[in-house]
């Protein structure tokens, strides 16, 4: 044999003798010291076993108060009860039954959100030494990240919103976003713009050079459109559309003119008329046709100081860009609007603010006109993002995020060149718009982010391709769902995050 063999034999015949001398005893006395040494052996392991299911437990409550945590960072309101009763929902909806909690609290400790609760755990094995239950905590704190936001708003307000409930829904949305930032809500590091469109943008008291718009010669026509022209007409003035009832009937015919006035990228002022030839007095049952009475070329004039009123697309391709407006360079200076009519009730744009009340009060005041040019929107919204003219007040931060979000419920249906008859020219100019927002960079290099929504109506493909991904980019086909979609959008872009 080995030694190992030797050391192995005498191991087992060591053990065997053992066994048939403790079968063989009256006394029992290796017995009661077998179990006497059992016992703390059987405590220890029941006690390793107690603690084990208090850490398992615990660990399930960490995620219940990482849940209350976020829930009371991400609530927008003021009421303060309201706040602690939605954590304590989140976390008795996630917390472990087996736990007894003794006291769960909410506490704001600078500026983000303290969550704490204290819970015991029956024991099993420890109970045998009194130790009924081991009293254990668990904390979770959730903040905002704390970086520096430029947020614009580039809200539809043409004539559609005027249905479904759309804009008082939109308006609500809006506040309710609002109200995730500001000094309320304890986050003083956020500016934001509005820009309204619909064909155009309105300003107020803007101070800059500008273009004057070209105007008919309406010496150049003849009858009947000669008897309705005029320089500011609405349909004669560039970018607008109106129609004119002839007086009376031509023959048995009921007549109606609607003239469009339109700018060509060749750089002359087009007007064009479709006749409609009705045989109701309604005019119904009509028969149209179209053509070009006025095709003439302008020369362009600047103006400067302070100016209200409607605005233009830039010419192409500064009418998809960032890039700043100056006076040494006529292509890329905005273009007043001869005639605002179709933009009556239009609100102006917003640079960017921390008055975020204030932006909320400017807020109730937007009302539906017009049509839809999504690409004045966005390129008005690349502007509120820069530091150049016309908007100013870009954070100077270098941790500072742009953020853009865009919200629509149609179709582009006209911009300064095209009609709804080639709405596939103005979705390519927004489309170019878009990618060019998403290249603009933040002082970090990180990319711009646009954020899309949808409402109910509208080119899908279009608002996904505008987004920076999938993620960012939201459809909603009854416009109660705006309010959700603002708020998880307020969540995304605050960055709430446990730190702790």
């Amino acid at each position: 044999m080995t030694l190992g063999e030797v050391a192995r034999q005498f191991s087992y015949r060591s053990v065997k003798r053992a066994i048939r001398r403790f079968a063989r005893s009256s006394a029992g006395n290796f017995g009661i010291m077998v179990g006497l040494a059992a016992i703390p052996l059987v405590l220890a392991i029941g006690g390793v076993v107690d603690y084990s299911n208090a850490l398992r437990v615990r660990t399930s409550l960490q995620s219940a108060a990482d849940a209350a945590a976020l829930a009371a960072a991400k609530y927008s309101g003021s009421d303060e009860n309201e706040r602690t009763a939605r954590a304590n929902r989140f976390f008795n909806a996630n917390a472990d039954p087996e736990a007894k909690i003794q006291t769960t609290a909410l506490k704001k400790v600078d500026n983000a959100w303290l969550y704490q609760a204290d819970f015991s755990m029956p024991t099993a094995f420890l109970g045998l030494m009194h130790i009924e239950e081991l009293d254990m905590e668990v904390k979770a704190t959730a903040k905002q990240a704390d970086v520096p936001l430029d947020i614009a708003l580039v809200l539809d307000s043409t004539g559609s919103m005027a249905s479904s409930g759309k804009m008082a829904q939109l308006k609500a949305s809006v506040k309710l976003f609002l109200s995730n930032f500001g000094s309320s809500a304890g986050v003083n590091n956020v500016q934001v713009a509005m820009i309204p469109f619909d064909t155009n943008v309105r300003v107020s008291s803007l101070n800059m050079a500008m273009l004057n718009a070209p105007v008919v010669n309406c010496s150049y026509m003849s009858s009947p459109d000669k008897d309705y022209c005029g320089t500011t007409t609405p349909g004669f003035a560039m970018g607008t559309t109106s129609g004119y009832y002839y007086a009376g009937k031509s023959g048995s015919r009921y007549i109606k003119y609607v003239y469009t006035a339109l700018d060509t990228l060749t750089g002359s002022l087009k007007v064009d008329r479709a006749t409609y030839s009705c045989s109701g007095s309604n005019y119904n049952n009509c028969s149209v046709s179209t053509s070009t009475i006025y095709n003439r070329s302008y020369s362009l004039s600047t103006a400067s100081g302070t100016w209200s009123g409607c605005v233009n697309d830039r010419k192409q391709p500064y009418d998809t860009t960032a890039a700043a407006a100056t006076a040494s360079n006529t292509d890329t200076l905005y273009m007043r609007a001869a005639n605002c009519s179709e933009s009556a009730s239009l609100q102006p744009v917003v640079g960017l603010t921390k008055d975020l009340d204030g932006l909320a009060t400017k807020v109730d005041s937007l009302t539906p006109s017009g049509n839809t040019n999504i690409t004045v929107g966005v390129q008005w919204g690349m502007e509120a993002l820069t530091s150049a003219y016309p908007l100013q007040g870009k954070s100077t931060d270098a941790k500072t995020k742009a953020i853009m979000i865009v919200l629509t419920d149609g179709d582009n249906t006209e911009d300064r060149w095209y009609t709804s008859s080639d709405s596939s020219s103005i979705d390519a100019r927004t489309k170019l718009a878009c990618t060019n927002a998403k290249a603009m960079t933040n002082p970090d290099g990180t990319k711009l982010e646009i954020y899309t929504i949808r409402v109910i109506d509208g080119n899908e493909s279009l608002l996904k391709s505008c987004a920076t991904d999938n993620d960012h980019y939201f459809s909603v086909t009854d416009s109660s769902q705006l309010q959700a979609v603002f708020q998880a959008i307020a969540e995304q872009v605050k960055r709430i995050r446990i730190i702790s």
